[in-house]
């Protein structure tokens, strides 16, 4: 399995630590374009420099802060689509995967549900015949278990992939389905997972803990994940938490 290193919690440093990834055993890095690691058209020579440095894979997730595709505030909802947009083009030299979150049901997204979902079904379409003009395809990620927050179950995430057509991957978060307690239902689709984030977490809430350190089963997960081809991206809080979270995956890779 292809295992690469993201850590959210680094983005407000500089992200020359990536540049030791390859050393570290990582297969690939997935940029978080958000805080220092934005992708932007001042911050791009410093990508190319620790890309251009590495023989790893690329991949980004899509900038997510304070934005919102199901927005029922037509600025907001635009100014979503504009930032993952401009990410799209200006990773689409590097990287085939732009990972993007579902929307959320703001207080009055929460009175029209239905208007909020077909906002946000009618931005991916959007985003998605963007990105395809790119070579890029977007993946939805499973969310966790957090009220307000749009496709944490199979049917949601399935439903509002199949709305949109042609041109969507799935991000299966592991962390996440722990919290809504549907790995078991998430893996009986894999085939349709198109990429892949790890972590761990008690089951409550999204810790985002070195795998081991939490209640996922991963004697069930990882043989399920054994032949995934895409990337399995470890999302880590610390590069040294990362690094433990790939020899957990290795060892048990040799001794299942």
């Amino acid at each position: 399995m292809k295992v690469g290193f993201s850590a959210y919690k680094l983005v407000t440093k500089p992200f020359d630590w990536a540049a030791g990834l390859e050393d570290m055993g990582f297969d690939g890095w997935e940029i978080v374009s958000e805080g220092q690691q934005k992708i932007t058209k001042e911050s791009l020579p410093g990508f190319m420099d620790i890309i251009n440095s590495m023989d790893i894979e690329i991949t980004v997730h899509g900038p997510f802060s304070d934005l919102n595709p199901a927005s029922v505030n037509d600025a907001i909802r635009d100014e979503t689509i504009r930032q993952i947009r401009q990410c799209v083009e200006l990773s689409a030299d590097f990287s085939r995967i732009v990972v993007v979150h579902p929307g959320i049901l703001s207080p009055l997204g929460s009175q029209m549900p239905d208007e909020a979902w077909t906002r946000n079904v009618d931005a991916l379409r959007e985003l998605c015949k963007h990105a395809g003009e790119h070579g890029v395809t977007l993946c939805l990620e499973n969310m966790p278990n957090i009220e307000k927050l749009l496709c944490r179950t199979p049917y949601e995430i399935f439903g509002m992939a199949e709305s949109v057509g042609d041109g969507i991957g799935m991000t299966f978060d592991v962390g996440h389905s722990n919290t809504m307690r549907n790995t078991a239902e998430f893996l009986k689709e894999k085939a349709k997972f198109a990429h892949v984030h790890i972590h761990d977490n008690h089951g409550i809430k999204d810790e985002h803990l070195e795998l081991g350190k939490g209640t996922v089963d991963w004697g069930r997960v990882l043989p399920e994940l054994k032949d995934f081809k895409g990337m399995a991206v470890v999302e880590a809080r610390s590069l040294e938490e990362g690094r433990r979270s790939l020899e957990f995956i290795r060892k048990r890779e040799h001794h299942p």
